[in-house]
């Protein structure tokens, strides 16, 4: 029971914290939450690339590395 009580208020704790922080970071540099959204947008488009430009050079190699073992 007290264990539960604990979990509950570390959880509420969390929020109201999670809260306050927010309405700080809008209210001292509203932009910086867009130009934040916008540099993990730009990350994740160029991971993706990365991800197809090496999915694409293993393909290349295996088939490569097929061709001579079969010849």
């Amino acid at each position: 029971m007290t264990k539960g009580l604990l979990i509950g208020a570390v959880v509420v704790g969390g929020v109201f914290v999670g809260f306050v922080g927010y309405k700080v970071v809008t209210k001292k540099g509203p932009n910086l939450l867009a130009t934040a959204k916008k540099k993990v947008s730009n990350v994740g488009k160029r991971t993706s690339e990365i991800i197809t430009e090496a999915k694409q050079a293993f393909a290349e190699g295996f088939a490569g590395a097929q061709a001579k073992a079969t010849a």
